[in-house]
């Protein structure tokens, strides 16, 4: 008897094999979607090169942190900038609701996709949400509920662990209004940048300088503040301004610059106290009635001018330096929104100011305690509330240290690629800087600053000479 013909049975997983595999119509999608991805990064590209000689829009500085990473949808992968909080960025224009174009104020950074301040709250936003699932997710699974409860109310728990996804949940936000709790808090935030961990999105700097009040009312501060587009330069030191020693010595370094950065530079005075711009006062009408009932020299009227035509100076991207009669310590300006280029003018023994201000005669030796004091404040704030110290005990040296430093910040805002001009720069330094420039260094400012350096050589001389030696060859004149 002949075996039974075997019946073909189908074979198991031929119907979901064929199920998914994808139709002409998923393909043809798939295809349509590619096509305009890449149209769409063709013309953010194309955008982005233009960008390079289009002209600065406006500045800004930074208070948090971005690293770039694969989720952040940047029009063009590989093309964002990454920034720390207090770095400087150029803004050329907007893209889009979400990013920018513009540069990382550094020599050597090109343009590039920058996040706005709605495409960082979002991601803020973001990040926030997935620490209290974290934290949800962990209190769930971190045992039975009363040993949390235990943990909750003695202040134990330990913290959530970190997420392994690509956002970094780790300071989150700080209380701006706690870096109003002291005038050195605004300097010494430069040096406290978040740690990057990760892949990151966007940090914020740790507020581990002074506890925030219990009642303290917790807030955002805005990812950028609107700065100059060139960071004005603003001498202090090496005491009070208005007195003959202070004033030689910044009215010489105010004539190296004219000579040194001819063509490149704008020399302006202002008489108004800048120090009344802070950004709390401008932005919050309620508190001008206070300034303007005060005793200052100033009205908030007058004051906002001079903000203004800082701002209108800077727009040229030239150099601007500011002959500031009101600002003698670099706390004045922390909270304003100029973020100037402080540059300190030391004086490093007090015995030597002493006698430089007791050579002046009897007019200025008279205020003598003052300028001491004054003097003593500057030599107590740390160095990192100033841009630049010069120490130096010689002229020439001085001015050659502050013109490197210049010459560095000048190639980092001007970068090989925004060769064209400024058209703004023929306007405004015919208006609004040739007329507030203080008069050239006069002759008698000649007499003046050489005999303030012959009193100088003769007291450093004498001072260190002891009895039966010649004069020390170390010892020399002092700054400027």
């Amino acid at each position: 008897m002949d075996p039974p013909d075997k019946i073909p049975q189908p074979l198991l997983g031929s119907a979901e094999s064929y199920t998914s595999r994808p139709s002409d119509s998923d393909v043809s999608l798939e295809e349509d979607r590619e096509a305009l991805r890449k149209e769409a990064e063709r013309q953010a590209l194309a955008q982005l090169e233009k960008a390079k000689t289009k002209p600065v829009a406006f500045a800004v500085r930074t208070n948090v942190g971005y690293n770039p990473s694969l989720n952040d949808e940047v029009p063009v992968q590989g093309m964002s900038i990454s920034f720390e909080p207090k770095d400087f960025l150029h803004i050329k224009e907007k893209y889009n609701n979400e990013w920018w174009i513009g540069r990382l104020v550094k020599e050597g950074c090109e343009v590039g996709f920058i996040p706005s301040p709605v495409k960082l709250e979002n991601m803020r936003m973001l990040q926030e949400q997935k620490m209290r699932q974290n934290r949800l997710s962990s209190s769930k699974s971190g045992g039975n509920s009363s040993s949390s409860l235990g943990d909750l109310v003695t202040g134990t728990r330990k913290p959530a662990p970190p997420l392994s996804g690509p956002l970094d949940v780790s300071h989150l936000a700080y209380d701006p209004d706690a870096l109003e709790l002291e005038e050195e808090l605004d300097g010494q935030a430069a040096d406290h940048h978040s740690p990057r961990s990760s892949v990151n999105s966007v940090t914020t700097p740790p507020s581990n300088v002074k506890r925030i009040p219990f009642f303290k009312k917790m807030e955002h501060v805005p990812p950028y503040d609107v700065v100059p587009s060139m960071r004005p330069i603003i001498l202090v030191g090496p005491s009070l301004k208005g007195y003959e020693v202070t004033d030689m010595m910044q009215k010489a370094l105010f004539d190296f610059l004219k000579h040194r950065f001819d063509g490149r530079i704008s020399i302006t005075r202002v008489t108004a106290d800048i120090s009344l711009a802070k950004r709390s006062v401008l932005n919050n009408p309620s508190k001008h009635t206070i300034i303007e009932r005060s005793n200052t020299r100033s009205s908030l009227a007058e004051v906002q001018s001079e903000i203004e035509r800082i701002f209108e100076l800077a727009r040229t991207l030239q150099l601007v330096a500011l002959d500031a009669d009101t600002i003698n310590h670099p706390a004045q300006l922390s909270k304003t929104s100029l973020a100037p280029i402080l540059v300190y003018i030391k004086i490093t023994s007090p015995k030597v100011l002493h006698r430089l201000v007791k050579s002046r005669g009897k007019s200025q030796a008279k205020h003598l305690n003052v300028q001491m004091v004054a003097a003593d404040k500057l030599a107590q704030c740390p160095p990192e509330m100033f841009d630049i110290i010069l120490d130096e005990n010689q002229l020439e040296d001085a001015c050659e240290h502050l013109a490197e430093y210049l010459e560095a910040y000048w190639k980092a805002t001007h970068p090989p690629s925004s060769n064209p001009p400024n058209p703004l720069l023929n306007r405004t330094m015919a208006t609004a800087a040739l007329a507030s420039s203080p008069a050239p260094i006069s002759n008698l400012q000649v007499q003046v600053l050489t005999s303030l350096k012959r009193n100088l050589s003769f007291w450093g001389n004498r001072s260190t000479q002891e009895p039966g030696q010649g004069p020390n060859p170390v010892v020399a004149e002092h700054t400027v």
